[in-house]
């Protein structure tokens, strides 16, 4: 008798099961981020502190100060519009990123569905910030490093689509 040593065809295959434990891990974060921003120290309290770092780096910068001062001043937009709008950003980072990791639970389940329901909370995750933070050099730049990994995650899900039902 010849015995095979064949996987069964429900099987979830090895590069799909380590996308979905990176993932769960990123989904994880993501809620602990949302948290983190939820519990963000008021608005005047942490641009107090954001300007005596500012200052800091300012003096220790010297004559270069003028070159990264654009920058500088992007950054600490930044830091006042998320602090301004803590909750609305923290509550949809907890809410996509638990949406997100549903997706890839059905995913680990081999569920074709848990494809769209991750795209769709992925691609709204990196867009909705933005509505809050503006359209400047820092937010886009962000949403590069951001939109990187969650179009890569996209892409590498969709590889693996033929073994889901």
């Amino acid at each position: 008798m010849n015995e095979m040593n064949t996987a069964p065809p429900s099987a979830r295959p090895t590069f799909l099961t380590v996308l979905c434990i990176l993932s769960f891990i990123g989904g994880a974060l993501g809620i602990f981020n949302g948290i983190t921003t939820l519990m963000a120290p008021p608005v005047d309290q942490a641009m107090n502190e954001l300007q005596a770092e500012m200052d800091k780096a300012s003096a220790e910068l010297g004559d270069q100060s003028a070159m990264v001062s654009g920058m500088m001043d992007g950054a600490v937009e930044i830091a006042r519009k998320t602090a301004e709008n803590a909750m609305p950003l923290g509550l949809a980072a907890i809410i996509l990123s638990a949406v997100s990791l549903f997706g890839v639970w059905k995913m680990w389940n081999l569920q074709k569905q848990g494809f769209t329901i991750y795209t769709a909370a992925t691609i709204i995750g990196l867009l909705f910030p933005l509505f809050f933070l503006g359209f400047n050099f820092m937010s886009i730049m962000a949403l590069g490093m951001g939109g990187f990994f969650g179009v890569l995650f996209i892409v590498l899900y969709g590889l693996n689509l033929k073994h889901m039902h």
